[in-house]
């Protein structure tokens, strides 16, 4: 590869004979390369510390630091740095070796000098594909970056279209979804659970009831009691839900939370009548965040609700919704029946500590 003398490449020639180091850099700098010289391995590793040294020409055997002492530290402390080793000794396994501990070639003295021209331009060359390669990627894991965000967002979006979708349909629970993602939240931030974890909570708040876009408007809006018809066909949400979601939603554990979300703590909810040991956390957090919103919310007025919270809230538009302290009281009823007692309680010292979410 040829390059202008503006461009060309600084070379540290580091050899502790001075005739040496005088013909190589003088042939250099004819050619446009910057030059620099070091006697000794020290002295080379000194002048690196600096800085812009781009190729090294490296003799093996100098008085203190071996030439291959010194190759090592230049891997170790200066990895961008291209080194070509120059050697009296013509031994096919000391090259050998030397390539294997980073070297880029080996040049045996007395130097050809146009063999010393080619190969100092052709790990020239490779060192720069590789800084480019490296930056390229760099500039690649940097879009990637960005496009998963954007991707992230749009998934972002989407939900919140399916979740204001549903509460369009439905009048009162209007916000719910919004808010039992708020309660959720917090009760996973209050267990420390990680962050990551934390966004998978976030959006299984918001989609947990997306199912109910699949149930029929008459019935999810009858003002009077549910037939036990109607009932089965309303709690059918939560697997309508998931079977809307798997063909957007990859990550198995929003799935579950959407799936689970009205399974009690004793086993005896639905869709699947899964105990306590067998549901996850998650989904036991949003579900406890669905209750008392159900219970204590504004929007609670008359929704048949599709699980064992039905028990605990109106199924009347005109019943007024429970205060905070009545939708406390039933959770407490319901701790190591329908709710997991430890999730409750964390959910009361939130309230005492922040008051109404």
């Amino acid at each position: 590869m040829k390059m202008s003398s503006q461009t060309k490449a600084k070379i540290l020639i580091v050899d502790d004979e001075l005739r040496v180091r005088e013909i190589l850099s003088r042939k250099l700098a004819d050619e446009g390369y910057q030059c620099l010289t070091a006697p000794d391995g020290n002295s080379a590793l000194k002048l690196l510390n600096n800085g812009g040294v781009d190729l090294v020409l490296l003799d093996m055997s100098m008085p203190g630091k071996s030439g291959t002492e010194v190759l090592k530290e230049i891997n170790t402390k200066h990895p961008d740095t291209a080194v070509i080793m120059v050697t009296a000794v013509a031994d096919a396994h000391t090259a050998i070796n030397l390539m294997i501990m980073g070297a880029y070639d080996y040049i045996i003295k007395p130097v050809d000098l146009n063999i010393l021209l080619l190969s100092a331009d052709r790990a020239l060359e490779k060192r720069m594909l590789i800084l480019e390669n490296r930056e390229y990627q760099l500039h690649l894991e940097q879009k990637v970056k960005e496009q998963t965000e954007k991707m992230r967002q749009s998934f972002l979006n989407s939900i919140t279209s399916l979740a204001y979708a549903l509460e369009a349909k439905d009048k009162y629970t209007h916000g719910h979804s919004q808010r039992v993602t708020k309660i959720a939240v917090a009760i996973a931030q209050e267990l420390a659970i990680p962050e990551d974890k934390i966004e998978k909570i976030r959006l299984a708040g918001l989609l947990h009831d997306v199912g109910k876009i699949g149930v029929i408007e008459s019935v999810l809006n009858k003002l009077g009691s549910l037939t036990a018809e109607e009932f089965q066909h309303v709690k059918s949400h939560c697997e309508i839900g998931e079977r809307i979601l798997r063909p957007i939603v990859e990550d198995e554990e929003i799935l579950e939370m959407v799936r689970h979300h009205h399974e009690r703590y004793d086993g005896t909810g639905y869709p699947d009548g899964l105990p306590a040991d067998q549901i996850s956390p998650g989904a036991s957090i949003v579900a406890t965040a669905d209750a008392y919103d159900a219970m204590a919310s504004h929007s609670a007025m008359a929704l048949a609700i599709a699980d064992a919270y039905d028990a605990m809230t109106s199924d009347r538009p005109y019943r007024e919704a429970m205060s905070p302290e009545a939708a406390c009281a039933e959770l407490e009823k319901g701790k190591g029946k329908q709710f997991d007692p430890a999730i409750v309680d964390i959910l009361f010292r939130i309230l005492n500590k922040h008051g109404k979410l």
